[in-house]
Order: C-alpha cells, then structure tokens, then sequence
C-alpha cells in the first residue's frame, strides 16, 4: 500500500493543476477575442496562492518516493524509477502552464481596464 502514495500523490498535484488552469482560463476569458470579451478582473491573490501550493504538490510526490523506496518490492521501485522523467516533464509543463494562462488572464484584466478608462475619458 505505501507503494502507491507517490503516485496518489503525483495524480493530486495533477489534478491540482488542471484545475487551477481551467479556472483561470474560465474567468481570464482567456479564449475569447477581445471584442467579445467581458469584463476581465485581475488574478485574485487566492489563485496565485493556489499556484504556489500546486507546485509544491507537484514535487511533493519526488522526495516521498525516495523516503519510502526502500520499502518497496522491485518491480514498484523500477516501475517508479521509469515514470519518474515522464511524470516530472507533464508537471513541469503543467506549473508553467498555469503561470502562462495567469499572465493572459492579467493581460487581458489590463485591457480591461484601459478600455474602462477610454470609455470613460472625457473629450
């Protein structure tokens, strides 16, 4: 059983990250053109906190592996040891997906905010 926590793990900080990523892409409007956009409001500091626990939950799974390795059998250890490039790349790219949709969810909350000021200024 203590052979799966790495990788129980490993799916949470997963999860984790695709969830922050659809979030942000949901309320940064991050796929819709600027004409049609909505109003954007900048990335709410819960987010950002969000950001940093995932990716403390994506290298989490690393150094619990190597505390519990040596109880494991073998046939887990080489299972891990093979998994370990691939699953370390895929939250690699998840973490960085998720500050890349921040920042187009900051940018388009700029837009935003300059086209308020625009529509507000007076001639």
């Amino acid at each position: 059983m203590i052979a799966l926590v790495p990788a129980l793990l490993w799916l949470v900080a997963i999860f984790w990250a695709v969830l922050i990523i659809g979030i942000t892409i949901q309320t940064g409007h991050v796929f819709t053109r600027r004409s049609k956009r909505p109003p954007v409001k900048p990335v709410a500091w819960t987010m950002v906190f969000m950001h940093v626990a995932s990716f403390v939950m994506a290298i989490l799974p690393f150094p619990v592996y190597a505390l519990v390795a040596d109880l494991m059998d073998a046939r887990a250890r080489r299972f891990y040891e093979a998994q370990a490039l691939p699953a370390a790349i895929l939250v690699i790219v998840l973490v960085l997906g998720e500050v890349a949709v921040m920042y187009m969810q900051a940018r388009n909350a700029m837009e935003s905010q300059m086209d308020e000021k625009l529509n507000n200024a007076k001639p």
